[in-house]
C-alpha cells in the first residue's frame, strides 16, 4: 500500500511498520519469539497519482483541489460525451467550494467514469494540522483506517505475523494473502478474535471456552481476528 505526504517535509518516507499495540499483546500471550508488522511505503508529494491514499497538511489542500480542477478543464476541452461533460460540470462546481470529490455520492454509473481520470481528492486524504503533523505513528494508523485497512493475525512456534487486508475481505481471500496454495485448497479457516484472546488470558483458554470458531470461504475477515487455514493442495 503507498501512501503520499504533501506538506509535511519532516515526515520520514519510505517503508514504515504500521504500529499496532495488539501485536505486542499477543506476543506475550501467545510467546511468539518474533513479530512481523504490516508495512506501508510512503512517498513525497512527486508520486500523488501513484498513491492509495495521501496525507496533506490544511494549508495544502488547495494544491490537491487545483490539481483536480486543472484535470477536469483538460477533459472538458477533450470530451464530446454530453453525459461526462455534466458530471464534470457538477465535480467542478463542487471543487471551487473546496469540496473534496470523496464527500460526494456518485452512482454506480457514475463511478467507472470517475475512477480512471486520476483525480488526486477522489481518494482517502486525511488532513492534519501543523500542531498534529508531528505525530508520525498516530498519522500511520489514522490514513491505514481512512483507506479502509484492517489486519488479521497468524501464529506460529516461530513467529506472530500481521497480514494486510482490506475490510470486508473473506476468509478466501485472506488466504490469498499469505500463499495462492492455500487459498487454492481452502478447507476452513479456524478463527479467534483477538478480544476473546485477551479476555480469556491466552490462546488455549480462549479454545477451552468454545470461542474458537469455523468459518467458511465467505466469512468476512474481523480487523485482529487470529486465524489459522486448514487448506489441502
Amino acid at each position: 500500500m503507498k501512501i503520499s505526504v504533501l506538506g509535511i517535509p519532516e515526515f520520514p518516507l519510505g517503508k514504515k511498520i504500521l504500529p499496532d499495540e495488539r501485536l505486542e499483546q499477543l506476543k506475550d500471550l501467545l510467546r511468539s519469539p518474533k513479530i512481523i508488522y504490516i508495512s506501508l511505503e510512503f512517498l513525497d508529494d512527486s508520486k500523488l497519482q501513484e498513491s492509495d491514499g495521501i496525507i496533506c497538511l490544511e494549508d495544502k489542500k488547495t494544491d490537491l483541489i487545483i490539481s483536480d480542477l486543472d484535470l477536469i478543464e483538460k477533459r472538458l476541452n477533450q470530451s464530446s460525451d454530453e453525459k461526462e461533460k455534466k458530471l464534470l460540470s457538477r465535480c467542478q462546481a463542487e471543487l471551487e467550494k473546496e469540496v473534496f470529490l470523496s464527500e460526494l455520492n456518485f452512482s454506480e454509473e457514475e463511478k467507472p467514469l470517475l475512477s480512471n481520470l486520476g483525480f488526486l481528492s477522489l481518494r482517502p486524504v486525511l488532513l492534519v494540522s501543523r500542531e498534529n503533523a508531528i505525530h508520525h505513528n498516530e498519522l500511520i494508523k489514522n490514513i491505514y483506517q481512512l483507506i479502509g485497512g484492517a489486519a488479521f493475525f497468524t501464529a506460529n512456534e516461530k513467529e506472530l505475523h500481521a497480514w494486510q487486508i482490506k475490510k470486508g475481505m473473506t476468509a478466501l481471500e485472506a488466504a490469498g494473502c499469505i500463499h495462492s496454495d492455500i487459498q487454492r485448497g481452502f478447507i476452513k479457516a479456524e478463527v479467534i478474535g483477538y478480544e476473546d484472546i485477551i479476555k480469556s488470558g491466552g490462546l488455549n483458554q480462549a479454545k477451552s471456552q468454545g470461542l474458537m470458531r469455523l468459518e467458511d470461504k465467505d466469512y468476512a475477515v474481523k480487523d485482529g481476528d487470529l486465524i489459522k487455514f486448514r487448506f489441502n493442495v
